[in-house]
């Protein structure tokens, strides 16, 4: 369900993500970041549909939509994962959905890429280095700075 227009704003995603998955752990931008500096980088999963995946993503990100697929691609339920989408919606329930699997070590990036975008976080496309990020469609994109949209790839 998607929120009103004028509902969307962090308060409520943060609530309807307590409120619907109360047992998803998170990670701040920050906190990733400095995990990767520190060379304990998790696998890093972009559950996003491809189109919002190509416009932008975090380096090393794999392009994953459901649990599902991500157990998959790594049966060991001891790895480290984390994974985003725009706002932190998505991959709450993809993580939920690992959870489920018996995945023990599971966060979601709070806020997603629109924080991480916002806070001028590096971005890769296929082209390289970008500061664009899909906005999802003009109600959620209202959560990332105007400046930072584009629905297609370069």
């Amino acid at each position: 369900m998607l929120l009103g227009f004028f509902g969307i704003n962090w308060g409520s995603v943060d609530k309807r993500i307590d409120r619907e998955y109360p047992q998803v752990r998170f990670i701040s931008s920050a906190e990733l970041v400095e995990e990767q500096g520190a060379g304990a980088s998790p696998v890093i999963v972009d559950v996003r549909e491809q189109d919002e995946f190509a416009v932008s993503h975090l380096q090393g990100s794999l392009n994953l939509v459901s649990g599902a697929a991500i157990a998959e691609k790594f049966p060991d339920r001891e790895t480290p994962i984390v994974v985003y989408c725009s706002v932190g919606y998505r991959s709450a329930g993809v993580a939920h959905e690992l959870a489920e699997l018996g995945y023990s070590n599971v966060r979601n990036l709070h806020h997603s890429i629109f924080a991480w975008a916002d806070k001028g976080l590096p971005l890769v496309n296929a082209d390289g280095r970008t500061e664009k990020v899909h906005p999802f469609n003009r109600a959620w994109g209202r959560l990332v700075n105007k400046d930072l949209h584009a629905y297609d790839s370069p």
